[in-house]
């Protein structure tokens, strides 16, 4: 039923009512409207499912699967948005009044067909991807025909593989045979809406502030497939750091504050980490007076249980108290089965890693031998899939250094990796880091560029080849504080800061490491400055939350994004 609260909100209906007038739609035998499982009509028994309403990071139903599946089902909640957001004034670019006057009388129906209608895969090769039965009379409730969907044709076919922006094009216009509007009209429809969204006709929306937790910088967020858990973090305005965590549903717009222990103590740029199940914290920093104490300790959090359980520094660890505070000391990434943490040094002037296993909550050694780099704040860490990559970061007395090297868990080896000699980025701390599936791409970062160039530079790994490209982008400035992550398609990124121009910034930037292009997000309204913000993919949209606006202000807002 959850999938039917969703549609009935849309249009309007209570669910009993909107439950009432669906049935009258006569929906195909084997569509249950009642319970929330796969539907099987016509999809082989080898072809990969998984529960509708899964933790997909989407609100609809939908049988998923593998990468082409899965994206079919994030892209319901995107294309729905879209629909909903529309107004007059987004569809000036579309010349016949019949389209303008269609998707405004029938958007609300429209989102909620996105959302609810079923997509029931064949292995039949098709002429196109998507073939969908209109109903056969005029209707303005969703109805129950399913979007039939041909897996080799839209795996492989002429026009694949389909990009998630194609992707929601395709829903819409699937959807508008629902509602029996013929090809011709489909493509406008489709057309015209996505376009009025690619040309900035169309904003972010704000996110609900309802039980939503103070202003904040410096804090770190995580989803975990249902919802952005946000912890720790620093307000401007009393000034303190803070020992909250609180989660945010997109699907309602309101916060829930999960009520942190008292054991759980107050710090800004901590780790987060979702396992799957859990959400691991680690580290961060406190601050009192002139006197800042970075924090080797951590939580595990288990939002099904609401409990949370305690997770001490490894035993055989004696970490030294780094000297500044601009940047976190370690860095955690998950190798599907446990945590690797990384960075800073201990007493005897080793650098310091482990890896935690959430299962057993047990710690173990790691190399720090040949090839480990030494970095004490401000490196990046990424997850190939196999191994981890540390690059960057200050490596002692605040040097900065161009080193990296990658880290084999299976081995528990070390294995240098190019360096500026070979192609490298400029040395760096600061920056971010995102892993694309084939590639580490860097981006910007503190102490890249001269007095009089404010470019942003950046590069990209390639582990395969040992090799790197660099690029130079003049549309977005140097910069730290800034937030990234990555949707599949494009790295997304937000705000951050610049103190040679003395400016804060609010845009969001999205960067393809396939062209090496930026594009800002467009939207009609000036985002407000946000530096030490956070960014998260929920699978169909992108989460953002706080930032420093500067003059000792930070930020009580975020927004969701559809780029």
């Amino acid at each position: 039923m959850k999938r039917l609260r969703i549609a009935a909100l849309l249009i309007g209906l209570s669910p009993m009512a909107a439950h009432a007038q669906l049935k009258n739609l006569k929906p195909l035998p084997q569509y249950n409207f009642d319970k929330d499982i796969p539907v099987t009509v016509g999809i082989e028994p080898d072809l990969p499912m998984v529960t509708p309403g899964g933790k997909l990071g989407h609100w609809g139903v939908g049988n998923g699967g593998d990468w082409l599946r899965i994206n079919f089902a994030r892209a319901r909640e995107y294309a729905a948005n879209i629909v909903l957001r529309i107004n007059p004034n987004s569809l000036s670019r579309i010349q016949a009044a019949n389209i303008r006057e269609w998707i405004l009388k029938n958007q609300k129906f429209l989102a909620a067909d996105i959302l609810q209608s079923e997509h029931v895969w064949v292995n039949e090769e098709k002429p196109s991807c998507a073939f969908t039965v209109p109903p056969g009379a005029e209707g303005k409730i969703p109805t129950a025909n399913p979007i039939q969907l041909s897996y080799p044709t839209c795996r492989s076919g002429a026009s694949a593989p389909l990009n998630f922006m194609q992707i929601a094009q395709l829903l819409i216009h699937e959807a508008t045979h629902h509602f029996n509007a013929d090809e011709t009209t489909a493509d406008l429809i489709a057309i015209g809406i996505m376009d009025a969204w690619q040309s900035g006709l169309m904003d972010s929306l704000p996110l609900g502030l309802t039980n939503a937790p103070p202003s904040m910088q410096k804090h770190t967020s995580v989803w975990t497939g249902e919802s952005m858990i946000v912890v720790g973090g620093f307000r401007d305005e009393i000034p303190a750091y803070l020992d909250t965590a609180y989660s945010y549903n997109p699907a309602t717009g309101e916060w829930t504050d999960l009520n942190p222990p008292a054991w759980f103590t107050a710090r800004g740029q901590a780790n987060a980490i979702w396992t799957g199940s859990e959400v691991f914290i680690w580290g961060g920093y406190n601050s009192s007076g002139q006197t800042t104490t970075w924090t080797f300790n951590g939580a595990l959090y288990n939002p099904s249980t609401k409990v949370w359980t305690q997770v001490a520094a490894p035993d055989f660890w004696k970490p030294a108290q780094p000297l500044v505070t601009t940047y976190p000391v370690q860095t955690s990434v998950w190798t599907g089965d446990k945590v690797i943490v990384w960075g800073g040094y201990d007493s005897s002037n080793y650098a310091l890693g482990a890896t935690f296993d959430p299962a057993t909550r047990t710690w173990a050694k790691m190399s720090i031998g040949a090839g480990a780099p030494r970095t004490q704040q401000g490196h990046s860490a990424v997850w190939t899939g196999s191994s981890m990559i540390v690059w960057g970061g200050y490596s002692g007395n605040n040097v900065v250094t161009d080193y990296g090297a990658i880290y084999n868990p299976a081995t528990d080896s070390w294995k240098t990796i190019a360096d500026k000699a070979q192609g490298a980025p400029s040395a760096r701390a600061g920056h971010q880091a995102v892993w694309t599936g084939n590639a580490m791409v860097i981006i910007s970062g503190g102490g890249t560029a001269t007095s009089t160039d404010l470019t942003s530079t950046g590069g990209l790994y390639y582990p395969a080849t040992n090799s790197w490209t660099t690029y130079r982008s003049e549309l977005m400035t140097e910069r730290f504080g800034h937030q990234v992550v990555w949707n599949g398609e494009e790295i997304l990124l937000i705000g951050g800061q610049s103190k040679r121009l003395a400016t804060f910034f609010g845009e969001v930037y999205a960067f393809n490491p396939f062209t090496l292009r930026w594009r800002i997000l467009p939207g009609s309204v000036t985002p407000p400055p946000r530096s030490f913000s956070s960014i998260v993919w929920t699978g169909s949209s992108a989460l953002v939350w706080g930032g420093y606006a500067g003059g000792n202000k930070t930020q009580r807002s975020g927004a969701q994004y559809f780029p």
